[in-house]
């Protein structure tokens, strides 16, 4: 009965971040695959057909080079597992049995779904999520509409932008140097997918190599200078910086700012907070020694929200929408560039059908994801990492 209490009027899809433990504090591994059965992409498979050119709400998607359709899941993206329906085993020993599989999987394949996992609410996701054995991170600075889950510390709801804006593609927190390795979403009221819900992913890879070289020669030779501009919440924005860094304390947030070495002010009067930092396009994988696409210039520019019904209506100056991207110098990105690197990733875009307590993890360096709008019922949850 508390449970249902819980999730009554949930709408909402709920994330996670973790960070890696020392190797010590990992759990004892036992062998796992007879506890899974691996699933073919079309047991996986998108059951509509979903609109991306022309959408309402989806950024960039009345430029040029968007495909008609997200396209369905593929072999290997993401790689699908079945739980063992009849094992009698607990949260705890499931994220362990599911952690054999990520050292063996992830690496390989950046995304892997574990399908029929026997987790019923928030604290069984919070249990096995923390047997995993990485160590949580925080959202602090994140940019999206996130909040945590009400008696966890760790679990957060998705997002709580409007059902009917779609998330455009991103690595989490991918527009800072502080972000999680890996990214846990957990679905607890699955979507009618014929009302939407998806999610969509993409690979980094081989949105990178299909990007035009002089696009990307220019972001390496100028870099990205990511701006946020934060209002104080008691002026009801759609981010506050109290929310944004999880602190009514301005000394907290200067502490972190100067940390990261992020340029900042205070606007005099509004206690409203711009920050800004320069980025390079690309990085190394700290596992694989690669270099990686790690970048969103066009997740984090203001064009992103004057396409969403949060703002509708609304006229700002650039610097004042809740982020904006511009060149390392200063000078703006060309409406081209933008459009082009959103088409990209979209062409290389899957979706998966979701069912009730699936649990997909992805490798944030490696794999992009979204949500694309819906109409009736979602809960998702979200777990992040360090690792």
């Amino acid at each position: 009965m508390a449970r249902t209490r819980f999730y009554q009027g949930a709408r909402v899809i709920l994330s996670g971040m973790i960070e890696s433990r020392s190797f010590s504090s990992k759990p004892q591994l036992v062998e796992s695959d007879s506890f899974f059965t691996p699933l073919e992409p079309e047991e996986i498979a998108l059951k509509c057909k979903h609109q991306i050119a022309g959408r309402k709400f989806l950024p960039g998607s009345q430029g040029k080079g968007f495909p008609e359709y997200l396209a369905s899941a593929r072999k290997g993206l993401p790689y699908a597992l079945r739980a063992d329906p009849e094992a009698e085993v607990s949260p705890e020993r499931w994220g362990q049995l599911c952690r054999d599989q990520l050292n063996k999987m992830l690496p390989e394949y950046n995304a892997v779904l574990f399908r029929n996992l026997p987790l019923l609410d928030g604290k069984d996701f919070a249990a096995f999520a923390a047997s995993l054995g990485y160590k949580p991170i925080s959202y602090e600075g994140g940019t999206g509409n996130r909040y945590l889950v009400n008696g966890e510390t760790e679990v957060y709801f998705s997002t709580s932008d409007p059902p009917d804006f779609n998330i455009e593609l991103h690595n989490e927190m991918g527009c800072s140097p502080v972000h999680p390795k890996k990214v846990i979403f957990f679905c607890l009221i699955e979507p009618n997918e014929e009302l939407g819900g998806v999610t969509p992913m993409a690979r980094n890879s081989e949105i990178f190599s299909q990007l035009d070289p002089s696009v990307v020669e220019k972001l390496k030779e100028k870099k990205i200078r990511y701006t946020r501009y934060l209002p104080h919440e008691k002026h009801k924005p759609y981010a506050s910086w109290q929310q944004s860094f999880m602190t009514n304390d301005r000394e907290k947030v200067e502490e972190f700012l100067e940390r990261e070495n992020f340029n900042y002010e205070w606007e005099k009067d509004t206690e409203n907070l711009i920050y800004w930092y320069v980025l390079p396009p690309t990085m190394t994988h700290p596992v694989t020694g690669r270099k990686i696409w790690f970048t969103q210039p066009n997740v984090h520019h203001n064009t992103y929200y004057k396409e969403s019904p949060m703002f509708q209506g609304v006229t700002l100056p650039d610097h004042m929408y809740p982020t904006h991207t511009y060149y390392g110098d200063g000078s703006p990105i060309e409406p081209e560039v933008i459009e082009h690197i959103r088409a990209t990733g979209w062409r290389n875009a899957v979706g998966f059908s979701w069912k009730k307590r699936d649990v997909i993890v992805f490798d944030n360096l490696t794999i992009q994801h979204s949500r694309l709008s819906f109409r009736g019922d979602r809960l998702i949850l979200a777990y992040l990492t360090a690792e």
